[in-house]
């Protein structure tokens, strides 16, 4: 075999193996670069298997690629028919891509089932008033207050792309028609029937802290103002307060990179909200935040929100829209 029609074979292996790894991430409710975060054990409390397993997809994958180079590199046979011998064994870039592809599935399930759960935060409802019981003759008999909805932590698919938009000062670039919630179902479940919703921006750990905390801020903008124009077009899910919540800059962990594939989990959309009591709850906007800053105030609740990612600010609760 010639050394060219060994390199056309590692091509087709490489091809193979990336559309392979487009599959088995859609298979994992995931995409290929959410791999990434899980090389370094630091990136997220994710599990040593999960760190084992991306590790192992990236080994076997590039061993496949090798394979199929050494395949069709390698002779079948000598030049001499009485001393023939096998070649490279064609089946193994197959069978190597295979197991990659394998364990590329199993370490982003692994990833989204060891990922922090959302945790929700009780709201103490308000005393109920003393009864003179001696004006009355005899005790009443008081009801159990119905337990009261508590704010729960979530996450949206969307992730920021990298540097949108891009600060100039403090301003920022047209989005260029960048939809933030696509997926239908997904917004019925986080926005359908709550009180108020809280919606973030953050910027990944790359470039100045002052640009991120603007482009920051911007991002929290352009989410509060998706979300509510969402809830303008679906007036059978109510109108809950919109807050946008900018979380600035999160903390360097892994250094700057070029393209910020691997930090895409920190500019990650995450979500606050807050069920109605009823269909007949009215809630204002200041109350609303102040549900929202208590939540926020609570170590174990901001935990449960960020689900492993740190930020070096405290965050900061934008203006709810009109």
């Amino acid at each position: 075999m010639t050394p060219v029609r060994a390199l056309l074979a590692s091509l087709f292996a490489a091809i193979l193996l990336g559309a392979g790894a487009f599959i088995a991430a859609s298979l994992a409710d995931g995409r290929p670069h959410d791999l990434l975060p899980l090389l370094s054990l630091g990136r997220a409390p994710f599990s040593l298997w999960c760190f084992l397993a991306a590790w192992g997809a990236v080994l076997f994958g590039a061993l496949g690629i090798l394979a199929a180079f050494l395949a069709f590199i390698a002779p079948e046979e000598d030049a001499d028919p009485h001393f023939r011998r096998r070649g490279f064994p064609k089946g193994a870039p197959i069978l190597l891509i295979a197991i990659a592809l394998g364990l590329l599935w199993f370490a982003l399930r692994c990833a989204g089932e060891t990922s922090a759960p959302p945790i929700a935060v009780p709201v103490m409802p308000a005393p109920a008033a003393p009864v003179d019981s001696e004006l009355l003759g005899e005790a009443p008999e008081i009801p159990e207050p119905a337990s009261a909805p508590t704010p729960v932590a979530d996450a949206a698919a969307y992730q920021w792309p990298f540097k949108v938009p891009l600060v100039r000062g403090d301003s920022a670039a047209d989005l260029a028609g960048e939809r933030l919630f696509p997926d239908e179902t997904e917004n019925r479940r986080l926005f359908c029937g709550k009180a108020w919703i809280a919606v973030t921006g953050s910027s990944s750990e790359e470039g100045p802290a002052d640009r991120n905390w603007t482009r920051a801020r911007m991002r929290a903008s352009a989410a509060q103002r998706a979300v509510n124009s969402w809830l303008a077009e679906h007036p059978d899910c109510g109108r809950p307060i919109v807050i946008g919540v900018n979380l600035g800059q999160h903390s360097p962990i892994a250094g700057d990179g070029d393209d910020g594939a691997a930090s895409a989990y920190q500019r990650q959309v995450l979500v606050v909200s807050r069920a109605r009591f009823s269909a007949e709850e009215t809630l204002s906007a200041a109350a609303a935040q102040a549900e929202l800053r208590a939540f926020l105030d609570d170590p174990a609740s901001r935990a449960a929100l960020y689900g492993g990612r740190t930020f070096a600010a405290d965050p900061q609760i934008l203006s709810p829209l009109p």
